[in-house]
């Protein structure tokens, strides 16, 4: 009503599973709230075997093509969907696949994006995002201002490379935040580098550990590098921002000034911890 200024009595309220005639077609509604609005609800058109799913399933893609007919590109933008809006909504999206494995579906009809004449492409999809294990992979966003960061940055990733552990890395100065955001779905680790600005992390840093805490990925792990001058509190503020993840933070690697052999060597015990724990959590 607030939106289309349309008046109440013209809007039909219907209860989850109620069907609507439409005489040769029979529409069945299906609540699904929180996926990712609460009023979310998905209809199935029974004849056609076609689920219109609103937001659920979307992909941000501008195209004259009406069905996907290319599921490598699709499956691109339809993650990156997934990560920045409907991530955070993870456990609540796995009840709602429970909810429509029963129906005979032969078409799925977003509201964003193609239709897919091969459902099973995109639900295959999301079941690994949402349910599947994460992978043996560490998301490195960071930020380096004199050099100091970048230099702890390229031997720790260099370590991991080694040990077997696979590195996305993310210069948030120049980075797509969107494909910050789809590493982060698959990630096992993640560990933030930052200088220190004013006492605490570059405000860049900051935003992206935001942007983190916000998403909820699935990561396992966690832990923080960078460097610092005078002093500060970088990490005390970086771990108080992710209250949302379910990890385990490692020891971070704090160097005063261009990095020591002695920091170097605390980033490969950093490093050899992350590839003990991915292989013990089984990550692949």
């Amino acid at each position: 009503m607030d939106l289309l200024l349309i008046p109440e009595e013209s809007f039909v309220t219907v209860t989850d599973r109620e069907t609507l005639s439409l005489g040769d077609k029979t529409l069945e509604f299906i609540y699904m709230p929180w996926v990712h609005w609460p009023e979310t609800m998905v209809a199935y058109l029974r004849e056609d075997k076609i689920l219109f799913t609103c937001d659920f399933f979307g992909a941000h893609l501008a195209t004259t093509d009406l069905y996907v007919t290319d599921e490598a590109r699709v499956y691109e933008v339809a993650k990156r969907y997934y990560a920045e809006i409907m991530m955070p909504f993870s456990k609540i999206i796995r009840k709602n696949l429970d909810k429509i494995a029963s129906y005979d579906i032969s078409v799925i009809a977003p509201s964003h994006g193609p239709m897919y004449p091969r459902p099973s492409f995109i639900i295959d999809a999301y079941k690994d995002w949402v349910e599947g294990p994460a992978k043996n992979m560490v998301v490195l966003p960071y930020i380096s201002m004199h050099g100091s960061t970048k230099k702890m940055v390229d031997f720790f990733v260099s370590s991991l490379v080694k040990k077997g552990v696979a590195v996305e890395i993310f210069n948030l100065v120049i980075t797509d935040i969107g494909k910050l955001a789809i590493a982060l779905v698959d990630a096992g680790t993640i560990v933030i580098g930052t200088p220190t600005v004013l006492g605490g992390p570059h405000p860049y840093v900051v935003s992206a550990t935001y942007l983190t805490n916000t998403l909820r990925p699935k990561a396992k792990f966690l832990s923080i590098i960078g460097s610092y001058e005078w002093g500060g509190k970088s990490v005390e503020i970086l771990t108080g921002m992710i209250p949302n993840l379910n990890v385990e933070v490692f020891e971070p690697v704090i160097a005063k000034g261009s990095p020591s052999e002695a920091d170097f060597e605390a980033l490969e015990h950093l490093a050899e911890n992350i590839a003990q724990k991915h292989k013990e959590q089984g990550f692949k």
